[in-house]
């Protein structure tokens, strides 16, 4: 797996999805829990579907970098 290319966020929605890779990509329990939490703070400010976007996207970059 090559290491992900992580720019700095630009915007809340960039912050959830860089949020959202770091918690699935993390290498233990707790540091996902910990992006997990800022996810969720991320996450207030936003729609629904922004949300889901962000989900769907964190996911697509991860596969584009394995």
């Amino acid at each position: 797996m090559q290491p992900m290319n992580i720019n700095p966020p630009t915007n809340q929605f960039e912050a959830l999805v860089l949020a959202l890779q770091l918690a699935i990509s993390a290498p233990d329990e707790q540091k996902a829990q910990a992006c997990i939490e800022h996810a969720e703070q991320l996450a207030m400010g936003l729609s629904e579907i922004e949300i889901e976007r962000a989900k769907k996207m964190a996911q697509e970059n991860l596969i584009e970098t394995k």
